[in-house]
């Protein structure tokens, strides 16, 4: 049976730990994505951190979360790069406490200070993937720990980025060489750089957590405006995404934008269009 989470930026309220999940049991998803920097998890009181776990085990909910977007594991300032560090493993030890099953990351852009983004060298790139490397090594000490698993997520192969190409995520997950490091597949990001089948195929068993919303624009274009549609109004085919999440034990966490005007519909007729196709 497929399991579908709602992700708690798509909501009315993204910034209510009780709100998300009364919505999934409302709703009947299967869990929830919690969204930093909304919502940080190591910020919540105790008392809806235990509620949430109880949720969880009574509603048999699966939960993941999405560290901030904002984040720069591989900036050329160390003290960026400390500060960052010390968030995450303030938030996965609240995780692991909670049961999330995967933080997502963002390997990130580069940040090269007096540099404009997307105009850093090819040596610049290369110190942000070394500082970006050790970052991961290090965070994934704390998630050992706590019993949960980094998601490196798929982003845009553009200028100004840290990771261009699927070979790099895939490689990179392999250099650090950790049980606690795979790969978030993140479909329509997927469809705009690097493409969806060849994302599935080059990453293989590093994916350990998919998420889902539509795209349109030309497939593998490096567009990422028209991203994070409510699914079954873009151009995606779901359909080898479908065969890879059947055949695993994945969550599907659904990232329809909290921008549309009907953003809780449209995240409960994405999840009726996959659950359709796919089952």
């Amino acid at each position: 049976m497929t399991e579908i989470s709602v992700a708690s930026s798509s909501l009315d309220n993204q910034e209510s730990v009780r709100y998300a999940v009364e919505f999934a049991i409302e709703h009947n998803f299967n869990g929830v994505e919690f969204n930093a920097p909304e919502i940080y998890l190591s910020k919540q009181n105790l008392v809806d951190l235990k509620w949430a776990h109880d949720m969880s085990q009574e509603h048999d909910l699966r939960y993941t979360h999405h560290f901030p977007p904002s984040a720069l594991p591989g900036s050329h300032v160390a003290a960026t790069r400390a500060r960052d560090l010390e968030d995450f493993g303030q938030e996965a030890y609240v995780a692991g406490e909670l049961g999330v099953e995967v933080i997502v990351l963002h390997p990130g852009r580069l940040h090269v200070p007096g540099v404009e983004q997307g105009e850093e060298s090819d040596d610049d790139r290369a110190l942000a993937m070394d500082f970006f490397i050790e970052w991961v090594k290090e965070a994934a000490i704390e998630a050992e720990n706590a019993d949960v698993i980094i998601g490196l997520e798929n982003m845009h192969y553009n200028p100004g980025w840290v990771i261009r190409s699927h070979k790099e995520l895939a490689d990179a997950v392999d250099e650090i060489d950790s049980p606690a490091v795979g790969i978030t597949l993140d479909v329509g990001h997927a469809w705009g750089s690097g493409g969806i089948d060849a994302g599935i195929e080059t990453f293989g068993e590093r994916i350990q957590h998919v998420q889902a919303h539509d795209a349109r624009g030309p497939e593998g274009a490096g567009n990422v405006r028209d991203q994070h549609m409510e699914i079954g109004t873009g151009l995606i085919d779901w359909t080898s995404v479908g065969k890879l999440v059947k055949s695993r034990n994945y969550v599907v966490a659904l990232e329809t934008s909290g921008r549309l005007p009907d953003r809780e519909e449209a995240a409960i007729r994405s999840r009726d269009v996959l659950l359709k196709q796919w089952d």
